[in-house]
């Protein structure tokens, strides 16, 4: 203990070292890819350039309708300026990976939100009724040419979104648990038992007449309860999405909050490092130091785009700190690292 208390004393200075020795995982719903896309183009390949940054501002910013927001217009008129690389992979078809940082500055300034990398994970029991007697759970390994429309229908929709998803394995253990029965009766208890095994942040529960998909039933179980809607397939996927986005996205205010946070049980300087990288990443916060060292417990002074509200939301997504109770007489927040 006392080396890692010699090591916090230089925190700063070696906090890129502590991340080389990390040995704690990543948050495990971390989405690549958000700021590259394809565009398409007849002669002027500029268009491409704007189209394929319209569907990367649908992902980080959470909004389906950015393109014909008047506060996004000066950034897709500029999409070109934004590109890192790109790349002509076929005829009249445009690959771009643009400069996050460098968009992200761009929609604080226009007032709009971002929504980072780290975002909820969806496990999704879809109960299927295919006719003629054919009736299964969507899984992961889907085989018939049913099963793998819907399934790549889903997928593909929550890839335009940027929502990580999966589906159950549909083993044994899962069939014991929640069969195509009980997950077309919309038996909660069930489903959220067999659907434990998966860490997954919500669910999201469908029943589909195959013949039908435009007016499935829909269920999405979170900690903030459920809610039921009817709708297709790629239309409840944006539902979700947009429900997330309200939550996690963050707009910037334009100034600079502040706010105090004790993380206790750091015991390591891998634990060290775990934490003071899965902060820096979180999209609410700006920038972040250590203010203080005692025993296990590290205090953070965090620099805040967004309100503690939407930190808050945050750790919670990422599974690496669990919240505790305030103490008397000392601001700020207090959390604990998860193990």
């Amino acid at each position: 203990m006392r080396r890692f208390i010699r090591f916090l004393s230089h925190a700063p200075a070696l906090a890129g070292a502590a991340l080389l020795l990390a040995a704690g995982p990543l948050p495990a719903d971390r989405v690549d890819g958000l700021y590259d896309a394809e565009g398409v183009f007849e002669d002027d390949r500029s268009e491409a350039f704007a189209a394929a940054l319209g569907q990367v501002l649908v992902r980080v910013t959470g909004r389906r309708d950015i393109a014909g927001r008047a506060e996004a217009r000066a950034v897709l008129d500029n999409a070109a300026s934004y590109a890192q690389q790109f790349r002509q992979p076929a005829p009249g078809k445009l690959w771009v990976a643009f400069d996050g940082a460098a968009l992200e500055r761009a929609l604080g300034e226009a007032g709009l939100p971002v929504w980072g990398q780290d975002r909820p994970a969806t496990l999704l029991w879809v109960a299927v009724d295919a006719g003629g007697g054919r009736r299964f759970v969507l899984s992961s390994g889907a085989e018939s040419e049913v099963e793998t429309r819907l399934r790549d229908t889903l997928l593909a929709a929550a890839a335009r979104r940027g929502i990580p998803v999966m589906f159950p394995l549909m083993d044994a253990e899962d069939r014991a648990r929640a069969s195509f029965a009980e997950v077309w009766g919309g038996f909660e208890d069930s489903i959220l038992a067999a659907s434990a095994r998966y860490g997954a942040d919500a669910v999201l529960v469908g029943r589909v007449d195959a013949s039908d998909p435009g007016f499935a039933r829909w269920t999405l179980l979170d900690e903030s309860g459920s809610q039921r809607w009817s709708g297709g397939l790629e239309e409840s996927v944006d539902r979700v999405a947009d429900l997330f986005a309200a939550r996690f996205a963050v707009v910037s205010s334009g100034e600079s909050a502040t706010v105090r946070l004790a993380v206790g049980g750091i015991e390591t300087t891998a634990d060290y490092a775990r934490v003071l990288r899965f902060l820096e990443r979180l999209t609410a916060v700006e920038s972040c130091s250590v203010e203080r060292v005692e025993g296990e417990e590290v205090l953070f002074r965090l620099t805040l785009r967004g309100d503690s509200a939407a930190l808050e939301e945050a750790i919670g997504l990422g599974r690496v700190l669990s919240r505790e109770s305030p103490v008397p007489g000392e601001p700020g927040l207090r959390y604990r690292v998860s193990r």
